[in-house]
């Protein structure tokens, strides 16, 4: 086997040298205060004389939060919802809340009651704050406008041409090649594993050309436990923030979830195939899975290791040699607290995604309403 280092190695190397004490810096030196937004606030409530009492208790308690309120009924169909009204000057929320027979009201998910306000002024504080979509970490889109998300798509939507190099995270997502708007960043967390070499568990190679570059490189970074976020530095800029964790922290997805339905795009997945499913290892069934419906596989080796699951020795077994892949697998995540799922490119190219149960959850709940087109 050669030892002789590429340019590209090379220029890596010298990055991860003097990557501590130059290149991990903030995205933003100052970053500045969000403007601040208005704010009204509506409750929907019903025409008894119950919620008319309680309405009147709210009014008082939200006059004293600082807040004005209109209560009011709900139109045909309307329910309750957080929605942004900026406009070109200016930046405001409408909140509409829903009062419950008991007296407390409803803003999304939480519940609160009049006897305890402070949850309340909190959340109305957050939402003034950020806006419908919530603080930038904790968002399916981390706070960007629908602008910026498709441009961020599209910067990331460019296919990847050039063989990925796994000795490194930075050589992985060097060799895969960012757009040249997009500097890349390390949190202060993802430094140290961001030099360090490649882990015993992850693949030597991941064949990811045809790809787009951002779920390669999310792909790729995934062997490492780390993950990226975009960041908004300007008009046309963007850091990817490169960070510890997975996609239940928030980061830029492994793929989306077709738009289209898979009868559709893919009806080979829900149609009867034989398959040899008799003490066979995992990797191997999937390999097979993934020929017989001619879809490339990938897998996240770093949190299948973490939870103690390696696929290359995990055994599944079963009587039946005929059965569709989709109820195949979901067999065999359930048996194995494996997770798969089919999921798409920023281009809409199709691939098959083996993880954890717990990531594959973390995907669905996160990232599954969002459409990345």
């Amino acid at each position: 086997m050669s030892h002789s280092l590429s340019s590209l190695q090379m220029s890596v190397l010298l990055v991860s040298a003097t990557f501590v004490t130059h290149a991990v810096q903030p995205a933003v030196a100052d970053e500045r205060e969000p403007p601040q937004r208005t704010l009204e606030v509506e409750v929907l409530v019903q025409s008894l004389p119950s919620y008319r009492i309680k309405s009147q208790e709210w009014g008082r308690a939200f006059q004293e939060l600082g807040y004005s309120v209109k209560f009011r009924a709900p139109r045909a169909g309307e329910a309750p919802r957080v929605e942004d009204l900026d406009g070109d000057d200016f930046l405001a929320t409408r909140v509409v809340a829903a009062m419950a027979a008991d007296g407390s009201i409803r803003i999304g998910k939480q519940k609160f009651d009049i006897e305890s306000t402070k949850l309340l002024t909190q959340a109305l504080d957050e939402i003034q704050r950020h806006g419908a979509k919530g603080p930038p970490d904790s968002n399916p889109t981390w706070g960007l406008t629908d602008e910026q998300f498709q441009e961020v798509t599209h910067l990331l939507g460019v296919p990847v041409e050039n063989p990925v190099e796994l000795q490194s995270s930075i050589l992985a997502v060097e060799s895969v090649g960012r757009p040249a708007s997009m500097r890349l960043k390390f949190t202060a967390a993802a430094r140290l594993q961001a030099v360090a070499q490649r882990p015993e568990s992850a693949p030597e190679t991941i064949e990811l050309q045809g790809f787009t570059k951002g779920s390669a490189i999310a792909i790729v970074l995934a062997q490492y436990g780390l993950g990226f976020r975009p960041r908004y530095v300007a008009p046309g800029q963007y850091d990817l923030e490169i960070d510890l964790g997975n996609e239940s922290s928030n980061l830029w997805p492994i793929g989306w979830k077709p738009v289209q339905s898979f009868s559709e795009i893919l009806p080979a997945y829900f149609r009867a195939i034989p398959l040899d499913v008799e003490d066979v290892e995992v990797s191997a069934l999937v390999g097979a899975i993934s020929e017989k419906i001619e879809v490339s596989h990938f897998s996240s080796a770093y949190a299948l290791s973490a939870k103690g699951l390696n696929i290359n020795t995990l055994m599944y077994t079963r009587k039946d040699d005929r059965i569709s892949p989709a109820r195949l697998l979901t067999a065999v995540g359930d048996k194995l607290e494996l997770g798969f799922d089919v999921r798409v490119d920023e281009a809409g190219k199709l691939f098959l995604w083996v993880t954890t149960s717990d990531e594959a959850k973390a995907f669905r709940n996160r990232f599954s309403v969002v459409n990345q087109k």
